[in-house]
Formats: structure tokens, C-alpha cells, sequence
């Protein structure tokens, strides 16, 4: 049975999904992928990961340190890959940084190559609110 596109993953596999996603930020041989902009997004958005980088001053080294500060508390939902489904999927986050909601949607490509993919990391349009694991 296919999961629908959005969904809630029981906190102890958001848990393990942290923990190996903070294993592989830690090892000397990972690669992050950070979209800066999505297909057809304005580039003066100020909603974009570039945008909302340059506006935090933030490298992917930033990055990174946000990424090892999740925990479930941070956890809104789990999205499947509508690009490949039978893939991993990507897992949503909330942070405060600098007092600004910033939304976070990442996931493990490959656990064993070290392949990390960050689709948004940028300011939230709305107020994030709901937090299932808190």
C-alpha cells in the first residue's frame, strides 16, 4: 500500500532518521545537496533557500550545524518523493533561527554514499504551528 504524499512518521523512526542523518554529518565523506531555488520560483522571493541563506548569512556549513540541531520536537511531517516514490521521503522540520520560523524539508538519498538532499531551507510563509513529536 502506497503512504499518501503527506503524513505523520512515528517518532521512533523520526528518531532513527535523525540519528542516521546526523551520523552521516558527522563522517568526514557526505554530500549535501542544498535546491536553492524550485523550478519557477521568482529569485527575488525572499521564501527561497538562497534568499533566506544570503539573509542569515549562512554557507552550507550553517546549514549543516541546523541540520545536527534537529530533533523530533522539530518534526511537522513526513512527504513522499512525488520524483521518485519508491525512494526515501523527505522529512519537515521547524527551527527558530535569528527569531524567524524556518521551514526545513530534507532527506538521506543513499545512508551508505553519505547523500543528503535539503529541498528548502528558508523562512516559513505561515506560522509553524503544529509539531506532533513535542
Amino acid at each position: 500500500m502506497q503512504k499518501p504524499l503527506s503524513y505523520r512518521t512515528p517518532v521512533g523512526e523520526v528518531k532513527k532518521f535523525l540519528r542516521e542523518l546526523h551520523r552521516i554529518l558527522s563522517s568526514t565523506n557526505f554530500t549535501l545537496d542544498i535546491l536553492p531555488f524550485k523550478k519557477g520560483e521568482d529569485r527575488s522571493d525572499p521564501y527561497t533557500t538562497e534568499n533566506t541563506m544570503a539573509d542569515l548569512d549562512y554557507d552550507d556549513t550553517d546549514v549543516i550545524d541546523e541540520l545536527m540541531k534537529l530533533t523530533t520536537s522539530n518534526y511537522i511531517e513526513s512527504i513522499a518523493d512525488n520524483r521518485s516514490p519508491l525512494d526515501n521521503p523527505f522529512h519537515v522540520f521547524g527551527t527558530d533561527i535569528c527569531c524567524r520560523d524556518v521551514y526545513i524539508k530534507v532527506k538521506i538519498r543513499d545512508c551508505e554514499s553519505g547523500k543528503v538532499f535539503c529541498v528548502s531551507f528558508h523562512y516559513a510563509r505561515f506560522p509553524l504551528t503544529v509539531f506532533p513529536h513535542k
